[in-house]
């Protein structure tokens, strides 16, 4: 003979050893982790820290920018640096022919 116990939610008549009513569907009893050790994991890989970073820079500074705008200040940058390297170069070179 089953031994049988009532659902505490709904009082449908179910196995004694159920932990959630097949009716309703509510947990009954309090789940038991006796059989199983206590198992403690740590997750300390670099890959996913790099991830979460990453992550966290998208979310504070938003969305990409757009293919045109990126290439826009990839060429204005490129045309200041190298406008300061012709500069300074022009000016390192006065100074060197007027002391030789």
């Amino acid at each position: 003979m089953v031994e049988t116990k009532f659902c505490k939610h709904c009082g449908e008549k179910i196995d004694k050893e159920c932990v959630v009513c097949p009716k309703c569907g509510k947990q009954v009893e309090d789940l038991q982790y006796n059989s199983m050790p206590n198992n403690i994991v740590i997750n300390n890989s670099s890959s996913a820290s790099s991830s979460a970073s990453a992550a966290a820079f998208a979310g504070r500074y938003g969305r990409r920018l757009p293919w045109y705008l990126t290439w826009f200040w990839i060429i204005v940058l490129g045309f200041f640096t190298g406008g300061l390297y012709w500069i300074i170069g022009f000016i390192l070179r006065v100074n060197w022919n007027s002391k030789n």
